[in-house]
């Protein structure tokens, strides 16, 4: 998967996702940083508040998490269907269902 840019002078940040959600890693010269939280790398970052880069950083974060919960919605949606459409979930373990036996 292709890794999202953002870059300022003196600072690139790359992000994409995994198993286990998204993660940040941060440049600056003679120093880079592995984020799995955004206020951690807000914090490292430094900018302060009402500055045109943090603004713009703080926007494409904002995107990032949009896109990131309009990708998986729809995946949910399709998972539940797809398990109550062919799964053995709790909703086909009827207690009256007797003539259910188990093979060992």
């Amino acid at each position: 998967m292709k890794r999202e840019v953002f870059e300022t002078r003196g600072l690139r940040i790359e992000t994409t996702v995994d198993w286990n959600g998204r993660y940040y890693i941060a440049y600056r010269p003679q120093c880079s940083m592995y984020f799995r939280d955004r206020r951690d790398l807000m914090k490292w970052c430094g900018y302060p508040v009402k500055t045109p880069t943090r603004d713009s950083l703080v926007s494409w974060l904002d995107s990032l998490e949009a896109s990131d919960i309009q990708r998986k919605a729809p995946i949910v949606e399709q998972d539940d269907a797809l398990l109550k459409a062919t799964g053995f979930g709790p909703e086909c373990h009827d207690v009256d269902n007797d003539a259910t036996r188990m093979i060992t």
